[in-house]
């Protein structure tokens, strides 16, 4: 399983080993999701891998949650942006 940059904080899921992991045990490709977000096919790969962006946006994360049908916490989407150092 990939994983990701970010630390967790607080006991909190990080973002973006939780989107690997919704990802990973789904039959979508990060490509195919990445283009659902009108983005390059490489964009969630490089988000989860490298941690670019630092977060996905607001939108891209409330797309995302739907998709999958969770809440954008159980996808680990809470305030990754809050912190950006």
């Amino acid at each position: 399983m990939l994983r990701g940059t970010a630390k967790p904080r607080l006991g909190n899921p990080d973002p973006r080993e939780a989107l690997a992991t919704v990802i990973d045990a789904s039959r979508d490709s990060y490509a195919a999701l990445s283009r659902m977000l009108d983005r390059p096919p490489s964009y969630l790969r490089r988000f989860v891998t490298h941690g670019v962006p630092v977060a996905l946006r607001p939108d891209e994360h409330r797309r995302l949650a739907d998709y999958f049908g969770l809440t954008e916490r159980q996808l680990g989407i809470r305030d990754l942006w809050a912190h950006q150092s």
